[in-house]
């Protein structure tokens, strides 16, 4: 953690252990309040390395669970009553996403509002996670035995199955599951199996996506998108919190990522190692192992994550909490080396996990 935040992949983690985490995290804690400042009453998405400034979305896009969870962290780290009323705030703000046609809202609805009811009961987060969870499972198509990736944030209809709301979808509608809406858990279920059949390769790599109107092997594949494989991290962590079937492809996963990428931040493109680096994916990937290793018992898979949340820290966070390189959409030149609402939301709540600020429920 230093001023500029220079990339230092090539070293070692930092060895000053809770002193220097417990820095990070009160520097990512504030950094909430000044992201704040800067995006009013919109959402924000991803911010210029140069200027500071943030692009923001009034509704959210797929990533406004990640503000009202990142509040949430806030709150539960300092146990101010206002951080509270502000998570509240902006988990209502969720609600007409409901309407939403994408598999995004698993995500939108689990960390906005899903994560906060299962910790602490609150009413309110509840109340929204309800309405998404609901929404959510209406999507369901038993013909294909998933809920399709949807339109709202593309042009095309091509109906396609993606990773990256794997692990919200499966915590929010277990969630439901868990509280009055039993059915839920089968369809989350089935929605989780045919993701690894179609998504996930025997050796644990992880397609991002595929298009349903043509003909799938069922054998995954590397695809191209190193955060792809780090969303298939932390979804099949989260399945196998909830079934142990899952286990081993979660294994498998996590292996793989480690024997490409150890503790490093991964380029945003695989098979491109000189180009940009994407340190949001490398946030991801350590909460999936720290939900793994809770799963598993196994220890070494929540010193990998200590070990990456170290690597970030020491290379790509400044003291103003800033989590930088992170790469929001190479293809199409946006957000190339920016700091992302959830990646930043990732790191904090990693920290707050490996110093003890709040629950592992939270993924």
């Amino acid at each position: 953690m230093n001023g500029s935040a220079a990339p230092d992949d090539g070293a070692e983690p930092d060895g000053q252990g809770t002193t220097v985490r417990l820095r990070a995290l009160a520097a990512l804690l504030r950094r909430v309040t000044v992201v704040a400042e800067d995006v009013g009453d919109r959402f924000p998405l991803y911010a210029d390395p140069s200027s500071g400034r943030w692009k923001t979305t009034r509704r959210g896009s797929w990533t406004g669970g990640f503000w009202a969870g990142w509040w949430w962290l806030r709150s539960e780290a300092t146990g101010h009553p206002g951080d509270l009323r502000t998570v509240h705030r902006w988990c209502r703000r969720l609600l007409p996403r409901a309407s939403d046609d994408t598999v995004t809202r698993g995500m939108t609805f689990w960390y906005g509002a899903g994560a906060v009811a299962a910790a602490g009961g609150d009413p309110v987060a509840r109340q929204v996670a309800d309405a998404g969870a609901v929404a959510l499972a209406g999507a369901f198509e038993p013909r294909r035995n998933l809920i399709v990736v949807g339109n709202a944030f593309q042009a095309s209809v091509t109906p396609k199955a993606a990773i990256d709301a794997l692990a919200g979808t499966v915590r929010l509608l277990g969630f439901a599951a868990d509280n009055g809406r039993p059915d839920m858990d089968s369809l989350a279920l089935r929605h989780t199996r045919e993701h690894v059949r179609l998504l996930v390769g025997g050796d644990g790599r992880v397609t991002p996506e595929v298009d349903l109107s043509r003909p799938v092997d069922g054998e995954g594949g590397a695809g191209s998108w190193s955060r792809g494989q780090a969303w298939g991290v932390l979804g099949l962590a989260a399945a196998a919190r909830r079934w142990d079937e899952f286990v081993v492809p979660a294994r498998r996963a996590a292996g793989w990522w480690l024997e490409q990428f150890g503790a490093g931040v991964p380029p945003a493109v695989l098979g491109h190692p000189q180009g940009p680096r994407d340190t949001s994916a490398a946030a991801i990937v350590a909460a999936g192992l720290l939900d793994l290793s809770t799963v598993t018992g196994e220890d070494r898979w929540a010193s990998a994550a200590g070990s990456i949340v170290d690597r970030l820290i020491r290379g790509h966070l400044d003291d103003e909490g800033v989590l930088r390189d992170g790469c929001y959409d190479l293809a199409a030149g946006v957000g190339i080396r920016h700091e992302l609402v959830w990646g930043s939301f990732f790191l904090t709540g990693v920290l707050a996990t490996l110093t003890g600020r709040t629950p592992r429920s939270l993924w």
